[in-house]
């Protein structure tokens, strides 16, 4: 099954809520039929960067995820940028997020 990443860069809080409900709300985004392979934060040019590596079964449903993903997220935090990459080898090719 391939991997993906949906890469979200995170400003601010929203009023109520920590950083612990951004994780709650990306992990909430991974579907049934999806597997969550890692959850990370960065600090990547003084802002923080939240990375969901999972499995799907193709772009089609990387896709859904992602925006679920990125719906979930802006519920309780500011996510001014976004992308869906699919893993190949160690490194993130970029997908379109039209299919």
């Amino acid at each position: 099954m391939p991997s993906y990443r949906t890469i979200l860069t995170v400003t601010d809080l929203l009023p109520g809520h920590g950083p612990q409900d951004v994780e709650a709300a990306a992990r909430a985004a991974v579907t049934a039929s999806t597997t969550l392979e890692a959850f990370q934060v960065d600090v990547v040019r003084g802002r923080p960067r939240v990375t969901i590596r999972f499995t799907g079964a193709d772009d089609t449903e990387a896709r859904t995820v992602h925006r679920r993903t990125v719906a979930g997220v802006r519920e309780v935090a500011v996510v001014p940028q976004q992308a869906l990459a699919k893993v190949a080898g160690r490194r993130s090719v970029p997908i379109g997020l039209e299919a």
